[in-house]
């Protein structure tokens, strides 16, 4: 079990119902099983997870949801793993139809809890908030998981489209060009050494 699961695993188990919930960043592929057995070296402390705007009144007025966020944060505090990075999307830099390429994670584990992820374009682009060297190297890992996975191939264009349509937060506009030229350009330089 890797760590992303284990902070299911516990928030599952600390839901009083059924819940829902969006996860993107690392814990996305972790937590993907399909993704997850080619990450065997791959950590992460916490999960991060989207609130769909439509289902944002919902969640802020559900006292079980933030309990049960609260009691995992909780048991899961002397191993260092926590959920804490909860975003409503119009925080999160993501396309439009985001949500109807999302992808359902098969949880057959956990009694209470549902989870999807944003497709791999939408992780991407989601990267392109800040575009450091660790989500730099983050888009490079998860492109070449893809084509391993699924064969396919983004490229550049393909990305560069999908950043012209993304809704990009307030507080990411004055970085975000110069971000987005950076994860481009880690994109091209993928394609560059597939044709080598």
């Amino acid at each position: 079990m890797n760590s992303a699961q284990r902070i299911a695993e516990t928030l599952d188990r600390h839901l009083t119902e059924k819940t829902e919930i969006v996860v993107f960043g690392a814990a996305a592929v972790l937590l993907d099983p399909v993704y997850a057995q080619h990450l065997e070296n791959r950590r992460t402390q916490d999960v991060d997870i989207i609130i769909p705007a439509q289902r944002e009144m919902q969640v802020d007025s559900d006292p079980n949801f933030w309990r049960a966020i609260e009691n995992t944060n909780q048991e899961l505090k002397n191993e260092g793993l926590y959920i804490s990075h909860i975003f409503p999307e119009r925080e999160v830099t993501l396309t439009p139809e985001w949500q109807r390429y999302a992808v359902q994670l098969e949880t057959p584990n956990l009694a209470k809890l549902k989870m999807s992820r944003p497709r791999v374009l939408d992780l991407v682009i989601s990267k392109m908030g800040r575009g450091d060297a660790q989500d730099i190297e983050d888009v490079k890992n998860l492109l070449r998981l893809e084509h391993k996975i699924t064969g396919k191939i983004f490229s550049a264009a393909d990305v560069r489209e999908a950043s012209e349509r993304a809704n990009v937060p307030a507080a990411y506009r004055e970085i975000f060009p110069a971000a987005r030229e950076r994860i481009i350009a880690a994109v091209a330089a993928g394609e560059q050494s597939r044709r080598v």
